[in-house]
């Protein structure tokens, strides 16, 4: 089962706009540009998913937000390596005081800067959010039961259970797609009652892990609880969606409203 204009002179220039939205502020940037160097073994593909990255870690510097580019940084490389093990052993230790809720891109280009190089750009309008408020401290969770390594065919089962009455929103990435695990078809959401153990799967069906391939697969759980139900709605039929969808939904949510739990495991054929 287991299984993201302006037409004038303006545009040249970074203006804010800021809103207060659920205690938080949202500043819109302009025209921010990213860029990458087509070279080597990195595709025009990579190269582009890579200057997105690049922009929009720019925007986060342009809204005054210095602790999450640290950490978006190191998002935005994983989600374009495939490797997210650095950022998930830290994740947890870096204050995140915003993100970047949303983008546009306005314009793109690959262009010849001299006779070796070629270099990909990105232009984009974003809206990154201020978040502030810090933590909840009294809001924490803990899950117990997750291996290290499953075999094929094995199932996933865990318990857990949170400090306070919440939501729970259940995610798995692979190496090469990423899916909302819980709820699902055959679980609906449910309130966490505080302190309460529960265990899952809790409806009649099996999270069942496989892997046809000789190499094992690598998976990540991202565990969301937050205080208020909040859907996450970006996915097709089969619950499938992407990285950059996740985190952004993620970091749209007040740090006092959500603590999030990481567990990685891998799957042997």
């Amino acid at each position: 089962m287991p299984m993201v204009i302006i037409k004038n002179i303006l545009a040249l220039l970074l203006f804010f706009i800021s809103v207060s939205v659920q205690g938080n502020k949202e500043i819109k940037v302009v025209h921010i540009i990213g860029k990458a160097f087509v070279e080597n073994d990195v595709s025009p593909n990579k190269a582009r998913k890579e200057a997105l990255n690049n922009a929009k870690i720019e925007a986060l510097k342009k809204a005054g937000i210095g602790e999450s580019v640290r950490a978006q940084s190191l998002l935005f490389t994983s989600e374009t390596n495939g490797d997210f093990k650095d950022f998930f052993s830290s994740s947890s230790q870096i204050e995140i005081k915003g993100a970047v809720k949303e983008y546009a891109i306005t314009s793109e280009r690959m262009f010849c800067k001299d006779s070796l190089l070629v270099i990909y750009e990105v232009i984009i309008n974003a809206t990154v959010i201020k978040y502030n408020k810090k933590a909840d401290p009294a809001f924490t969770s803990n899950i117990q039961g997750i291996k290290q390594v499953y075999a094929s065919n094995s199932n996933l089962q865990f318990t857990l259970k949170s400090t306070q009455n919440c939501y729970l929103t259940i995610f798995n990435i692979t190496d090469t797609e990423a899916y909302m695990l819980y709820p699902n078809t055959y679980e609906n959401e449910i309130k966490l009652e505080g302190l309460k153990e529960y265990n899952f799967p809790t409806g009649k069906l099996d999270y069942t892990l496989s892997n046809e391939t000789e190499q094992p697969e690598t998976n990540r759980l991202i565990f969301v609880f937050t205080k208020k139900s909040i859907p996450f709605i970006k996915m097709n039929n089969e619950q499938v969606t992407s990285v950059e969808d996740v985190f952004s939904w993620i970091y749209s949510i007040s740090p006092d409203q959500r603590v999030s739990d990481y567990h990685s495991y891998f799957i042997t054929k």
